[in-house]
């Protein structure tokens, strides 16, 4: 009887957050770490979307993010701003409380609390891996949008560069 009553809560607090599970899943944060001879090599936080319609959501809404950055535009990931200054590529920090106006939402035939969904699931998993990644040092990469060197303790903005296209 309490496990029934405990899901039901759970499923209750689910509706009024506004996430539904099967939504909750567009992306994967991936850690690896390559082995040699010498020893352990830094570590690497991949972020890709999961699913063809997260891959086909990212792939057009990638598309208008290099070109907002290509134009000189920001692009806002909620927790993460990343902008051309002086021809170099920088990530840093933006909103602290992240909500759906810390993004740059692209013009896409999605509704907006799916795009909401997609980009807030974003920002949590690109926040995790750079909080990660500051600890030990590492590479974050962000597939079809950026990749970064991170050394340990550093502080931002940081120095990335484009992965999956050219400026």
């Amino acid at each position: 009887m309490a496990r029934h009553v405990g899901l039901r809560w759970l499923g209750v607090g689910l509706l009024l957050a506004g996430l539904h599970p099967a939504l909750a899943l567009d992306w994967r944060l991936t850690r690896s770490q390559t082995l040699t001879q010498a020893g352990a090599r830094e570590w690497r936080y991949t972020l890709t979307p999961a699913g063809k319609e997260a891959q086909a959501l990212w792939q057009r809404l990638s598309e208008q993010y290099r070109e907002h950055l290509r134009a000189g535009y920001r692009v806002d990931l909620g927790a993460w701003r990343l902008y051309f200054l002086g021809g170099k590529l920088r990530l840093e920090p933006h909103c602290q409380a992240v909500n759906p106006a810390c993004f740059s939402f692209g013009a896409l035939t999605v509704p907006k609390d799916r795009q909401d969904r997609f980009l807030l699931e974003l920002s949590a998993l690109l926040d995790q891996a750079m909080v990660q990644a500051r600890l030990t040092g590492g590479v974050v990469v962000l597939s079809r949008l950026f990749r970064l060197e991170l050394p340990p303790g550093g502080r931002p903005p940081f120095p990335a560069t484009p992965s999956g296209w050219r400026p």
